[in-house]
């Protein structure tokens, strides 16, 4: 991803290009997982704590993306390195705890009755 390789003299470019892609792709991507996938965990404390730390990426990312947008002056490349990190790591969390989460704990009914609705909400 360009948050990870940006260096002083792409800094600029590669924060919109992170911006951009917050807004146009993965906006559309965390509200269906915050409407569909996280309602649909079990409760107690794993589901909970799963919630929790998506919901908290989700708006670490939103909010990275807004301040990036506005910012006056371009970040550090270091600053877009931990971006890039933080957002890997919660494609990690995704694909390893949350997917795997919801396949072992929902029954297959449930599961093909959200990936119906993801796929009538993606058309």
């Amino acid at each position: 991803m360009a948050l990870s390789r940006a260096t002083d003299a792409t800094v600029q470019s590669s924060a919109m290009l992170f911006a951009d892609f917050i807004r146009e792709h993965e906006a559309r991507h965390f509200a269906l997982e915050e409407s569909l996938l996280l309602p649909a965990l079990a409760p107690g404390e794993r589901g909970a704590s799963l919630v929790e730390r998506v919901l908290a990426d989700h708006s670490f990312l939103r909010d990275e993306a807004e301040q990036l947008r506005l910012a006056r002056t371009a970040p550090s490349a270091e600053q877009l390195h931990s971006l890039g990190a933080r957002l890997r790591a919660h494609v990690q969390l995704e694909e390893r705890e949350l997917f795997p989460y919801l396949e072992e704990s929902l029954d297959g009914r449930t599961l093909e009755r959200i990936g119906r609705e993801l796929e009538s909400r993606l058309r």
